[in-house]
């Protein structure tokens, strides 16, 4: 059982793919909190945000393979749940374990957490019925990606509320932490577009996507409206903090990101060979780009 689990866990959410990402998210929204109250982070209380978080995206992940799971069947029979290497019980065993540990750790570590806890829970619950209406809402792509990608900010502010003392984030939540929040979501926003858009001609059959439902230039010009919105909030945080050395260091990856997708918007796009989603790539590294300087430039 453990083994197959294991093997679960290797195909649908495999840490070395995951996880860099994930602790580099937990850790700018952690830091930045710790700049903007005047608090110092104990390392503990940092590693214990990431796992939290790390645990919340597992149960994100194992929503989508229940979601997915008629559509799998009918397309990607080599996953694990319609090949059969795990039940229907056994994902949801495995959810609740991963709830379990998330609230072991905050009721150990920050008990005044839990209530944030609940709230990124009720949010979480809401995606996976996807809001009572899903096939309204699956007819229209932008707007599932805007309302369950709200789940990515209210992670940061949990991953905040973890690492630091209650008395630091009052509630309501200070106006200081909201331009770092819109940040996260545009980010979140420009990953989610970057991951569902395929090159032109590469479309796989059976599989939804923000390039087969706009066109290649509209999904690439969404995208850009994505990190444009994570860039304006990232500059609003470091003017907050004040943190002037970001901007300075979010431009080069910028240009660089500019320079390459210029040739992708041509009526015949220009795009580098072998790459079905040659936005990722990009992307990725950006946002490794961008969480590093919110959390630890000067």
């Amino acid at each position: 059982m453990l083994n197959r689990f294991g093997q679960y866990l290797a195909e649908r959410f495999p840490l070395q793919r995951h996880g860099p990402l994930i602790l580099v998210f937990s850790a700018a929204a952690v830091s930045h909190g710790g700049r903007v109250s005047g608090q110092a982070v104990a390392p503990a209380a940092m590693l214990t945000a990431t796992a939290v978080v790390l645990l919340q995206f597992l149960l994100m992940r194992c929503a989508d393979d229940v979601k997915d799971l008629e559509t799998d069947r009918r397309w990607r029979p080599q996953r694990p749940l319609p090949r059969g290497l795990l039940s229907l019980a056994d994902l949801a065993a495995l959810a609740a374990v991963a709830a379990a540990l998330q609230w072991g750790l905050l009721l150990l570590v920050c008990p005044a957490a839990l209530p944030l806890l609940a709230l990124v829970w009720g949010w979480f619950l809401l995606m996976s019925a996807e809001f009572f209406c899903p096939g309204w809402l699956r007819q229209r792509l932008g707007l599932y990606a805007l309302s369950h990608l709200l789940i990515v900010p209210l992670l940061a502010l949990l991953a905040m509320a973890v690492a630091l003392p209650p008395t630091a984030l009052p509630w309501p939540l200070p106006l200081r932490l909201l331009p770092f929040l819109v940040c996260t979501y545009g980010a979140a926003l420009g990953l989610e577009l970057a991951r569902k858009t395929w090159r032109p001609g590469a479309e796989p059959v059976g599989v939804e996507s923000y390039s087969a439902r706009w066109g290649w230039r509209g999904a690439v010009g969404v995208w850009l409206l994505a990190l444009a919105l994570a860039v304006a909030g990232a500059i609003a945080a470091a003017v907050l903090v004040p943190q002037v050395s970001l901007p300075l260091l979010l431009t080069p990856p910028l240009l660089l990101i500019l320079g390459r997708v210029r040739p992708w918007l041509a009526p015949v796009p220009v795009l580098p060979e072998g790459r079905a989603h040659p936005l990722a790539g990009p992307t990725n590294l950006w946002i490794v780009v961008l969480y590093l300087g919110l959390g630890w430039a000067p």
